[in-house]
């Protein structure tokens, strides 16, 4: 192989690279609640958030749990859920920690998945 083709080769596998890099993987979901106001059963699904750089792509099951206190956002090593009886999901409001933090806490207190919002309303 001739050396200027060696370079362009080089600059291509780089460029491949980056872009892999940015390649967002969408996370569909299916969510099932109660709503009291009309006494039943609602099923909705949608594709309406993106798996993290470096997160593992798979499926989870269980009851949505929040943390306990006023604070939505999971930063602090205290923070307790709502569910705690496996399996179950931490809804976590995104703000003032890394995302891993966020992670680590809620996969220490026994959580199967994490989903992390940005937050629109304080009403859950």
């Amino acid at each position: 192989m001739k050396k200027e083709n060696k370079s362009s080769y080089s600059c291509l596998l780089v460029v491949a690279i980056l872009f892999r890099a940015a390649e967002t993987v969408p996370a569909y979901m299916n969510l099932f609640y109660f709503n009291t106001t009309s006494n039943s059963t609602v099923t909705e699904q949608c594709e309406c958030g993106v798996y993290g750089a470096n997160s593992p792509l798979g499926m989870a099951t269980g009851l949505v749990g929040v943390p306990k206190s006023a604070n939505l956002q999971a930063c602090e090593s205290n923070t307790e859920f709502t569910v705690t009886e496996a399996p179950w999901i931490a809804l976590i409001e995104r703000g003032n920690c890394r995302f891993s933090e966020k992670i680590k806490l809620a996969a220490k207190k026994g959580a199967e998945a994490v989903v992390i919002y940005n937050e629109s309303s304080r009403t859950l």
